[in-house]
């Protein structure tokens, strides 16, 4: 039987980064506009998020186990390629992992209706989280298979960004609102980075599984620009959007996000084509989603505090 260890591993636990800051971060602006908060439906919200999310990661490495896409050579194995490696190492059985990640959607959906029932103005958090659900059930899974079809990224940009963001906002709020959308877009840009830079090792492993990811089309070098240009676009919005004070202006705060990136920035210029050598351009990545999902969050605290 498995161990507890080997689950936990399967699901993939140092990407939930992405899905909880953006819960924190819907969740501050609520309370800065309404002092509105209500603790249960803050934990039930992250449960379903996280739920969701390891969801769509284990059936990820089912559909990628199933179609050889995770058959590397050791020399591209890292926390960051390959999936949980759970199944091509034999440590969980193929029917057991499909019958957890099938459950662990169910749990997400469950949350789903009970917060669409009991929620004012449930509607909306019914069809987000709906939207959000078949994002992430049709990531990988057939017949749509976003990520084998190069639209990974713009998958995650939607979920992580506006839909993870604004559905952690309307559970507090019950509505729908223009800022958290907007402040939603910088941290949807760079999970999407995230993305992009931990499929370029795979880039020629992927095809022969039908995975044909941004990198498998457009090439190494052409990858980095595309990366460049998501973090650019991240940090430029960030920036004017705080300006125009369509977001709280103390958000800009989350220009802290440069320190990881720039250093990953220099790393994945300098070894694209090198691998390991550019992991550490994988965990600058994922560390800068953390400082600007957690440096936004704060300076809603913050706004809210000082009445800014």
């Amino acid at each position: 039987m498995a161990s507890l260890r080997t689950w936990w591993k399967a699901t993939q636990p140092h990407s939930f980064v992405a899905s909880l800051v953006g819960v924190a971060l819907g969740t501050a602006i609520a309370w800065r506009e309404a002092r509105t908060f209500d603790g249960l439906a803050l934990l039930l919200t992250a449960v379903g998020v996280v739920c969701l999310h390891a969801a769509t990661n284990m059936s990820n490495d089912s559909i990628d186990f199933r179609r050889g896409v995770d058959d590397l050579p050791p020399e591209l194995v890292s926390p960051f390629t390959g999936g949980a490696r759970v199944l091509p190492d034999r440590a969980l059985s193929v029917e057991a992992h499909r019958r957890v990640w099938i459950a662990l959607y169910g749990v997400a959906a469950l949350i789903g209706v009970v917060f669409a029932v009991t929620r004012p103005n449930g509607w909306i958090l019914l069809v987000l989280g709906a939207v959000g659900g078949l994002i992430g059930i049709f990531y990988t899974l057939p017949p749509l298979s976003l990520q084998y079809h190069g639209i990974g990224e713009i998958a995650v940009t939607v979920i992580f960004g506006p839909i993870v963001v604004l559905g952690a906002y309307a559970v507090q709020r019950g509505a729908l609102g223009w800022e958290a959308f907007l402040a939603s877009l910088p941290l949807g840009l760079l999970v999407a980075a995230f993305l992009l830079v931990n499929e370029m090792p795979e880039h020629r492993t992927d095809p022969k599984g039908g995975k044909r990811t941004i990198p498998a089309r457009i090439g190494l070098e052409k990858s980095v620009v595309l990366y460049e240009a998501l973090v650019g676009s991240a940090l430029f919005l960030l920036v004017a959007f705080s300006v125009l004070q369509w977001i709280s202006w103390v958000a800009v705060i989350g220009l802290i996000a440069l320190v990881p990136l720039a250093r990953a920035r220099a790393v994945l210029r300098a070894h694209y084509r090198e691998y390991p050598a550019h992991i550490p351009a994988n965990a600058g990545t994922i560390q800068a989603v953390l400082l600007l999902g957690t440096a936004m969050t704060l300076a809603y605290l913050i706004s809210a505090a000082a009445n800014l």
